[in-house]
């Protein structure tokens, strides 16, 4: 194949540098028995760990289990157990349960009033911007042409209609880096199959060819702490105590991260950011 590639930003400069880190299999989702995405996201999982093992690496969670939570130690073990068999045993380690007792001595910073016990399990994290890069990388020099800081605008159509390529516009020009730095005319990069992979931008980029939206926009904000003021020593499930949502607090080098917000988002992902009551929320 002969692959362009056109990314209006840096290469990972998008949602790419702003996700959980986390590449898991979807533990919440078996509670909602969406079992073909829990079977899909640990496949992907195990691919990804055998394509970039210095980029995907093991991470532990712990799993702690309250008196008022709304599952009990049974439920828990018995959703591990599946969990393990959709990964068809492909997790690094087969998940743990642990007493109370034991819980704490792994995990000391827990909050001990009512916990009754719960499991060790493994997923994965990566460095995401760092992986969209490479992965850029080795498209290119297996002989991908990167073209960053070039926005498509449009669709190019032949006769029939049929998406021939796109309309780019060189922003870099726009800037004044490089020429005369007054606004670049758009140019045309032909392609006999056009891929948009916009993520959180595919409506406007999409809308106006198909006359409707695809998507419903929603947000997840992430607080990134200082590791010594949430000090964790593996990955923690946490429940939200407004609506009960799951979260996690994942050790991320000298940090901390809480996440996530899941909230539906009108304004542009240019504009997207992390407001007063996100952060209060987590």
């Amino acid at each position: 194949l002969s692959v362009a590639v056109v990314e209006k930003g840096d290469l990972g400069s998008g949602t790419s540098q702003t996700s959980s880190k986390l590449i898991h299999g979807g533990l919440r989702y078996l509670e909602q028995m969406e079992f073909g995405l829990v079977f899909e996201g640990t496949r992907e999982r195990a691919l990804l760990m055998r394509n970039a093992p210095h980029l995907a690496r093991p991470l532990p969670f712990i799993f702690p289990v309250y008196r008022t939570a709304r599952v009990g130690m049974l439920q828990v073990s018995i959703g591990m157990w599946a969990y393990d068999v959709l990964a068809m045993f492909r997790n690094y380690r087969r998940h743990r349960m642990l007493t109370r007792g034991r819980l704490m001595r792994t995990e000391p910073t827990l909050n001990d009033t009512g916990l009754r016990g719960g499991a060790l399990y493994s997923d994965c994290m990566t460095d995401d911007a760092r992986l969209t890069l490479e992965s850029a990388l080795d498209a290119e020099e297996h002989g991908a042409v990167i073209a960053t800081r070039c926005e498509a605008k449009s669709f190019l159509k032949d006769e029939a209609g049929r998406t021939r390529g796109l309309l780019v516009r060189d922003l870099l020009d726009d800037q004044g880096l490089t020429g005369e730095g007054q606004a670049s005319e758009p140019f045309e990069v032909k392609a006999r199959v056009t891929v948009v992979a916009a993520g959180p931008w595919t409506d406007a980029l999409l809308e106006p060819r198909l006359g409707r939206k695809l998507l419903r926009p929603t947000k997840g904000a992430h607080l990134v702490l200082d590791g010594p003021r949430l000090p964790v020593q593996h990955a923690v499930v946490l429940t939200s105590v407004q609506d009960g949502r799951v979260l996690f607090a994942i050790p991320w080098g000298a940090r901390t991260i809480v996440g996530t917000t899941d909230t539906d988002e009108q304004d542009s992902p240019d504009a997207c950011e992390a407001s007063r009551a996100d952060v209060d929320y987590l």
